[in-house]
């Protein structure tokens, strides 16, 4: 990590130098008291026993004025991260610094790697940020390194505490007591880290917290900073992707933080740090006004949350990995020449310059230099092989590792979601021979849109309106003026540049299909999301191989979860009327949808994706 400068706060400003008070006078407040007071009604405990409880909960989990670990932590955790060199805008820092002058700053990053947070301060460090209040799972708190983090500004909070009302209140008080000091804070949105490389979706806990103690002292506005951070390569992902195909998660432990250490040896590329657009929780929780003036503070939390999620999407930039990843994923399980992903990549690329999507400046075809060293980190990481045959050189996923392969791939796979059901659509409006094709085409979108909810964000319905007319003029140029047939359709479908549906969404759509059937097989017997997901899984190995299933990505948890999400959407889950019948009718959807996405993966093939003649540069052929 290449960390440009070696800044020192005063001591009297640090804050993680300067003292808090003392644990005592952050709970001895009026609004406490009577929430102890409420408390011990509730319970019948005295009010003295609920206070203990209180001081200990907090001594748990304030940090402490750090004096000379702050430096110490600082130099061990730029060693940590020495893997990587920051890419970053130097302008998105500077606009965050101006407006650190006037309000607090929530940073709410995506959640990727255990080093987030480390790539996130340093940065921040060189435009003179003090250091956030990192809110981390108590998980993470190891001794001795639990104590360091501390006095390094880390709030560690418990997993799981809905039911301990006295942590909830001594939470939302510490919280409140930081947002009034100023102190700037940090957390991440997602809870955990991704197991699919994409976003998942927003916890609500902790922003519940925030925006109800905002509420209540509103008189400085706190800005929420959408923060993305991704990287080339992660040493990580080989064990989050055998989590995600069903294995069990080991426990953090001084051993594992060994270790982790020392995969952080060789340099993996770079990681990128971006920042969305800054959100206010004034005008956020103002919006939750009622006719007589009365704020519903709770009412603009999930909003908060998706909009801040949409906007770490907006920033993401495309990367080498992502591109690479898209091409040697769902090619018939068989290996590619470097001409034949360059196949792949153009008109990827083309389709990104054209809707002026973020990239990162080393995403050029033109200059294979990039390509090649993410190409080689990538087979040195064991997620792709080559092999140096007697022509020429090809490259295919390795034995096991597809699931490592869609992490980086599903980094970016937010940008092309519409662009898959644009094409899943109007395949279906087609085949069905629909009189009014680009009607059938915007209700099949809508459907798919829904079915697709628990995996992807998506806009309000008008908005996702004009996405999809935009997605279909770059398909069809003149589609808005033009009257299409359903022979048309299928005609031109073929002549497309670009089909990426079976790149997208089809993994998506095989795990949705593999549950269903599930379902079905349960007939109108009542299912348990946890034995659910586990037949799934189990019926997914097995049909990947007897290669029924198309891709193994399909073999994943959280795949299956958000399935079950939407089976219970839908009121397949639970006893009711007809429910044999309507899920059959949900699994012989989805089995459509599959079958169509084939069709799509069909004409891909026909299209030459991924057969080129022309020699490419990616990885300089046999060289």
């Amino acid at each position: 990590m290449q960390i440009g400068g070696d800044r020192r706060f005063p001591s009297e400003h640090h804050p993680l130098r300067a003292t808090v008070g003392g644990v005592e006078r952050i709970l001895d407040t009026p609004d406490f008291h009577r929430t102890l007071a409420q408390l011990s009604e509730e319970t019948g405990r005295p009010v003295s026993k609920l206070s203990e409880q209180a001081y200990e909960c907090l001594k748990e989990m304030a940090v402490k004025p750090g004096g000379m670990t702050v430096d110490a932590w600082d130099k061990f955790s730029r060693w940590m991260a020495r893997a990587y060199k920051v890419d970053y805008v130097p302008s998105e820092v500077a606009a965050l610094r101006d407006l650190n002058a006037t309000s607090g700053l929530i940073f709410l990053p995506n959640h990727r790697s255990y080093l987030d947070p480390l790539v996130l301060r340093y940065t921040l460090d060189q435009y003179g940020f003090p250091p956030n209040n990192t809110l981390g799972g108590s998980n993470l708190a190891l001794w001795p390194m639990s104590e360091i983090g501390r006095r390094n500004g880390i709030v560690f909070i418990r997993r799981e505490f809905r039911d301990d009302h006295v942590y909830r209140a001594v939470l939302k008080t510490y919280l409140s007591y930081l947002m009034q000091k100023k102190h700037n804070l940090e957390w991440y949105i997602e809870g955990g880290r991704t197991r699919t490389g994409k976003l998942r979706p927003p916890r609500y806990g902790i922003l519940s917290y925030v925006i109800d103690a905002f509420a209540e002292h509103p008189e400085n506005d706190v800005h929420i900073i959408p923060t993305s951070v991704i990287y080339d390569q992660q040493h990580e992902v080989s064990a989050i992707s055998a989590e995600e195909s069903g294995g069990t998660k080991k426990a953090e432990s001084l051993s594992w933080l060994y270790n982790f250490a020392r995969s952080q040896s060789r340099r993996l590329g770079q990681a990128y740090l971006r920042f969305g657009e800054p959100l206010s929780l004034a005008d956020a929780v103002r919006l939750t006004e009622d006719s007589e003036g009365n704020l519903r503070p709770r009412l603009a939390v999930p909003k908060v949350a998706f909009e801040t999620a949409n906007r770490i999407n907006a920033v993401t930039p495309v990367t080498p990995s992502s591109m690479l990843t898209f091409a040697v994923l769902d090619n018939g399980d068989r290996a590619i020449t470097v001409d034949e992903g360059r196949a792949v990549l153009q008109p990827l690329l083309d389709y990104i310059r054209a809707r002026k999507l973020p990239m990162t400046q080393n995403v050029n075809l033109d200059e294979h230099g990039p390509l090649r060293d993410t190409l080689r980190n990538l087979v040195q990481e064991g997620v792709v092989t080559q092999y140096e045959g007697p022509t020429e050189r090809v490259f295919y996923v390795s034995l096991d590792h597809q699931h490592e392969a869609a992490f980086y791939r599903n980094t970016v796979i937010h940008f092309f979601i519409n662009r898959a059901i644009a094409e899943l659509a109007i395949i279906q409006a087609a085949e069905e021979k629909a009189e009014d094709v680009k009607t059938a085409a915007w209700e099949n979108a809508r459907r798919l849109k829904d079915i697709l909810k628990f995996d992807f964000f998506f806009p309000s319905t008008k908005e996702f309106a004009g996405q999809l007319a935009m997605e279909y003029s770059l398909m069809w140029p003149g589609w808005e003026g033009d009257t299409f047939t359903a022979e048309q359709v299928l005609a031109d479908a073929h002549q497309l540049k670009l089909v990426l549906a079976h790149r997208v969404i089809g993994p998506f759509l095989e795990a949705y299909s593999v549950l269903a059937d599930e379902l079905e097989l349960a007939g109108d017997a009542p299912v348990e999301q946890n034995t659910l997901v586990a037949t799934s899984l189990s019926l997914a190995r097995q049909r990947w191989l007897q290669r029924t299933l198309h891709t193994p990505e399909s073999i994943s948890k959280d795949y299956f979860v958000n399935a079950f999400q939407l089976a219970k959407n839908y009121k397949l889950v639970e006893a009711g009327p007809d429910l044999a019948a309507r899920r059959q009718a949900f699994a012989e959807e989805l089995r459509n949808a599959v079958r169509r996405v084939d069709d799509l993966r069909e004409i891909a093939a026909e299209m030459g994706q991924p057969v080129l003649t022309e020699r490419a540069q990616l990885g300089g052929g046999n060289g």
